[in-house]
């Protein structure tokens, strides 16, 4: 017996195995995990501006804070032009991956102006050093990258 396929069943099977794909695609995309970078986006791009003057006084700087990484830690060198400012701020390890790998921790300078930080604690992946400083009372920002093995 020979199995005879006309038109109307060839396009019902082809709009049949298109449904079907697109039900498909339709699940897949349900199962995702979406969520905003940062939950306060609006108010952060409202103040966008002070965030660039941060980083303008950061660029008129002649010398950048620098990160100097090893397998268990990242130091953080503040220059030492800064050596006689007080110095406050946060340093924000920041995963683009997901939000729960990130870190945030107070800024806690030695005399020789720099910081260490473990990141045995921080799955592998890379990782935005976003430094945010005020130093007697003139905001820096700077964002520096590094890679976690």
């Amino acid at each position: 017996m020979k199995l005879k396929i006309n038109w109307g069943t060839g396009i019902a099977i082809a709009l049949l195995i298109m449904m079907s794909g697109m039900v498909y695609l339709v699940s897949i995309a349900v199962r995702q995990d979406y969520y905003l970078v940062e939950d306060d986006y609006y108010q952060k791009s409202v103040n966008y501006q002070a965030q660039i003057d941060k980083i303008q006084n950061v660029n008129k700087l002649t010398e950048r804070v620098k990160l100097v990484q090893s397998a268990h830690a990242v130091q953080i060198n503040f220059p030492q032009l800064f050596k006689h400012e007080l110095l406050e701020g946060t340093i924000h390890f920041y995963s683009p991956m997901s939000e729960n790998n990130d870190l945030s921790l107070p800024l806690k300078l030695d005399e020789q102006l720099s910081q260490s930080v473990s990141i045995k604690k921080l799955p592998k992946g890379r990782y935005i050093v976003k430094l945010d400083w005020t130093a007697n009372e003139k905001p820096y920002f700077q964002e520096l990258e590094i890679q976690v093995p």
